[in-house]
């Protein structure tokens, strides 16, 4: 039962997120491309209301001890050791961002949007994660 919830608020949130992604100009070439060439402070007001808001989110939840809604298990941060690799990853994407003009969010709404500019963003991300996971394994087999 708790799968059925979870699922369905995780596709009601993204709805939401798709739709204010939208809203905000988030998928628009032009909104995006007058933002990289600094003609237009919107969509970077936008962005850092967003993280000014998950830093008091996570920040509260921390000092709440807060559970999660749907299971009532208490949400735990994990701690992720710094990588080299994090800095190639986001290279790449920046890199796809300013060619693209959308991010992972941005791309899938574009789709929902019925842009077809988002078909290979989200191809690229597909195979991006699936060369990702092999790595790992690649990785995990040659420390064994």
């Amino acid at each position: 039962m708790h799968m059925k919830i979870e699922k369905g608020a995780s596709l009601g949130l993204g709805v939401v997120f798709g739709f204010l992604l939208v809203s905000v100009g988030a998928t628009s070439f032009d909104t995006q491309a007058a933002m990289f060439l600094f003609k237009d402070f919107q969509l970077p007001i936008v962005l850092a209301v967003a993280m000014m808001t998950g830093v008091v989110g996570v920040w509260m939840i921390k000092r709440m001890k807060a559970s999660s809604i749907i299971v009532q298990q208490q949400i735990e941060f994990m701690k992720i050791p710094f990588s080299k690799n994090l800095i190639m990853g986001s290279i790449f994407f920046g890199i796809g961002w300013a060619l693209t003009a959308s991010c992972p969010g941005t791309a899938v709404a574009m789709l929902g949007e019925g842009k077809l500019v988002g078909v290979p963003v989200v191809a690229g991300i597909l195979a991006g994660t699936w060369v990702y996971g092999l790595m790992g394994k690649k990785k995990q087999a040659g420390s064994e």
